[in-house]
């Protein structure tokens, strides 16, 4: 006598849709349930992440102070006089700091500072709202502008929106930058006239 062994079901897991459809059904072990799966949107084994739905806030004010910080550095650094600095330095190498110079170093890095601080705990909002992956608050360390921009890239792939943000911080930027070198030119014209630079 022989015994022979029963056929054995197979495990639960994704398989070939019964019904002909090029998604997966899930097999719980016993019967198909109406769990579908697409394959095509794995990308080297990782699912695809989870989309935010219309209604879910993607800004918060954290995001928003982040990007908009730069313009209290803007204000302070225009609080220096470029032309009185630049004399000084060309009359004596070891000219004091002014106390401008000093409070727009001060402003400067609080600013660096508040950013890391408000990056990390704007991550924190993004996960508690579903953003799977969302950008890392470490990036801030680099510049502010490297998170600004990274997170809003991944929340707007995550809910199709939620750009904003980089671009009031571009445009804060472009405006700072402009403001910067025209403050340095207008400083080195005035105490180069005429372009007389000594060599």
């Amino acid at each position: 006598m022989s015994d022979t062994p029963a056929p054995r079901a197979h495990p639960p897991g994704w398989y070939a849709d019964p019904m002909g459809s090029p998604r997966q059904r899930w097999w719980d072990g016993t019967r198909w349930t109406d769990d579908l799966h697409d394959p095509a949107l794995e990308v080297y084994g990782v699912s695809a992440p989870a989309v935010l739905g219309p209604t879910t806030p993607v800004y918060n004010p954290l995001i928003w102070a982040i990007a908009v910080l730069p313009l209290l550095t803007l204000m302070a650094s225009s609080s220096v006089d470029l032309t009185a600095t630049l004399q000084l330095v060309l009359d004596d190498a070891t000219a004091p700091t002014s106390p401008e110079e000093v409070t727009s170093n001060l402003v400067s890095f609080g600013v660096y500072a508040a950013t890391v601080v408000m990056a990390f705990f704007d991550r924190r909002q993004l996960l508690k709202i579903g953003v799977t992956k969302p950008f890392h608050w470490a990036w801030a360390f680099l510049w502010s502008g490297v998170y600004v921009f990274g997170r809003s890239v991944i929340v707007s792939r995550r809910a199709g929106r939620g750009m904003t943000p980089a671009w009031v911080w571009l445009g804060i930027f472009v405006v700072s930058l402009i403001v910067g070198v025209t403050r340095m030119v207008d400083a080195v014209n005035e105490v180069f006239p005429n372009g007389s630079i000594p060599t």
